[in-house]
């Protein structure tokens, strides 16, 4: 019976790809000869996957719809590899995200959401160019594609071409009043010109469409922050760290936020969550070392210190916060030795 063999091919899906060493391509190979040994249908191989990304079991559904672009063809593979492309990205594997989108644009180069795909991947990458001609290429076949106006916009925005950004994200948001991304990015570029009220404005009206938004809420949160508003702030950080606890940038403005009104508790708590999913903040670790120091924990300062230093040895907030402690130790010659070393790293700077 079929439901045996579903239950079968579910059980060692999970298994596999569950393992320290997996190798997702060989598992797209078993499920692939699977289906074909057992005859399972192509309605129950797409239900398979829909049901594994309703779960958010993303791997899963990342091998079964790439299994299902190699049994089926036409605009179910088409289909099939654009949710490949997605889910992969999603698991943050830009280099098979990079290879679906680019399977699906070598059979139908015109298709607007694998274009669009394939940018949002190359940006993410660094590759700006390429993506930037990614989205050329799919306003010239849909000017009207909302996802990407907002993602262009995203673009523009970090290579500082802002009015090119905000007609981006106007033409978006003219085509689809309720489009969270766009209300979101549209206010993080008005923050940046210091048009408050306005960046207001878009925050909310994505936090009406999305209360859970994790950038909208940390973007709004910042904004409050700035305003002079701490406990509408912290209101907003604390959303967005329930939605999304692995992001480091909201513990690490939380962390701030508490630090600065006395809360060293909280601000430690955070600092250390942050550090633990972006060891290599060079800025954490400084900015931690210096609340420890600021409250007696010397020790524990002087730790972070190193930690930044071994990680970039001219950081001069670090050198001079480092300098700082020694001096307060009584360790007067080898303050002085740091105290050097930042004003030779400081000249070499010029």
């Amino acid at each position: 019976m079929e439901i045996d063999a579903v239950n079968k091919l579910v059980f060692h899906v999970i298994e596999d790809v569950a393992a320290d060493n997996c190798d997702l391509d060989e598992v797209i190979e078993f499920v692939v000869s699977f289906s074909n040994e057992h005859a399972l249908s192509q309605e129950t191989l797409l239900k398979l996957s829909s049901i594994f990304g309703k779960e958010s079991m993303h791997r899963e559904k990342y091998v079964i719809s790439r299994a299902c672009a190699s049994l089926f063809s036409g605009k179910t593979r088409e289909d099939a590899l654009m949710e490949a492309g997605k889910t992969a990205f999603l698991l943050g594997f830009d280099e098979l995200a990079v290879r679906e989108f680019k399977e699906v644009l070598s059979e139908n180069s015109e298709n607007v959401e694998a274009l669009c795909g394939y940018g949002i991947v190359l940006a993410r990458m660094g590759e700006t160019e390429a993506a930037q001609a990614q989205y050329e290429k799919a306003l010239k076949l849909n000017p009207f594609h909302v996802e990407t106006l907002c993602n262009y916009g995203c673009l523009l925005y970090r290579l500082k071409k802002t009015d090119e950004a905000e007609e981006m994200y106007s033409r978006a948001l003219l085509l689809d009043n309720e489009n969270v991304n766009a209300h979101c990015g549209y206010g993080i570029l008005l923050s940046k010109r210091g048009e408050s009220a306005e960046a207001r404005y878009h925050y909310t009206q994505a936090l009406k469409l999305e209360p859970g938004h994790v950038e909208s809420n940390f973007r709004y949160a910042r904004l409050l922050e700035e305003n002079g508003e701490p406990l509408d702030a912290e209101k907003h950080y604390i959303v967005a760290l329930k939605a999304d606890p692995d992001d480091p940038r909201p513990h690490l403005f939380y962390a701030r936020l508490l630090a600065e009104h006395g809360f060293i508790h909280g601000a430690r708590a955070h600092f250390r969550y942050a550090l633990k999913l972006n060891p290599e903040d060079v800025e954490a670790h400084c900015e931690y070392a210096r609340l420890l120091a600021r409250f007696g924990h010397r020790h524990e300062a002087e730790v972070q210190y190193k930690k930044a230093l071994e990680l970039d040895p001219g950081h001069l907030g670090t050198l001079r916060g480092y300098a700082d402690l020694l001096k307060e130790k009584g360790q007067y010659a080898d303050a002085e030795e740091i105290y050097r070393q930042a004003e030779l790293f400081k000249r070499s700077a010029w």
